[in-house]
């Protein structure tokens, strides 16, 4: 049997949501609504609680002293699953702080009655093992791409690949059409820090505007690449 096959084995065992919790353990959560910009965790509070998203998304943060901010993941009712990393991992406080970008319900259970549950049932322990293992594999991914970068050496990486993906032959200019949320999102800073960077990139000469776009040409894509801290 090849490895596509055993993991076909398990292939509806990879959904760890609310949902899939037996009543007798769904009793004990407590239901609560967090509002858009509102923090459901903080960053190095007292692991207590695992939070299942019932409905919304919320962003995984960090901030560092450079004063940028990092977003690192989404969670939202799918597999939106706050703790749950920290549980595993034994560690004591959450990673990273948990901010709402939509109006978010929760179930908020303790974190003893959710590990003790998972130890002992075998099904619980396989969705477990597949959404942590997920999780680390994407992430691992942009960790490899961006961990030593900070917010501006991100954003002129992410516009000398858009230059790259984007330029015709025909033309040494391209046009970033991209929101400065799809950036954010794509290189994992916050909008802030996306405008910051861009402001800084412009007073340099490295990119310039036009009709409120970012416009890169063959001598700004070349000042990215020599200002790219890599």
């Amino acid at each position: 049997m090849g490895i596509q096959k055993k993991w076909a084995r398990y292939a509806d065992e990879t959904i760890f949501n609310f949902s899939i919790l037996p009543e007798k353990i769904q009793r004990y959560g407590k239901e609560l609504t967090f509002q858009p910009k509102q923090f459901i965790v903080f960053r190095g509070d007292h692991l207590k609680y695992i939070y299942f998203i019932k409905s919304g998304s919320a962003l995984g943060t960090r901030n560092y002293a450079d004063g940028n901010e990092y977003n690192y993941f989404v969670v939202d009712s799918e597999n939106g699953n706050i703790g749950l990393l920290e549980l595993f991992a034994r560690e004591p406080e959450y990673i990273a702080s948990i901010l709402c970008t939509t109006e978010v319900t929760v179930i908020r259970m303790d974190a003893e009655i959710i590990y003790d549950f998972v130890m002992e049932d075998q099904e619980m322990l396989h969705r477990c093992i597949t959404l942590v293992a997920q999780d680390l594999y994407k992430r691992s991914a942009n960790d490899g791409k961006f961990y030593y970068l900070d917010g501006i050496n991100r954003v002129r990486h992410y516009f000398v690949d858009y230059y790259n993906a984007h330029l015709k032959e025909s033309c040494k200019q391209v046009t970033v059409y991209a929101e400065y949320r799809d950036i954010a999102t794509s290189v994992g800073i916050s909008i802030r820090t996306v405008g910051r960077s861009i402001q800084k990139l412009k007073e340099n000469g490295e990119i310039h505007s036009k009709d409120k776009k970012v416009v890169i040409d063959e001598k700004g894509y070349h000042l990215l690449l020599s200002s790219l801290v890599v």
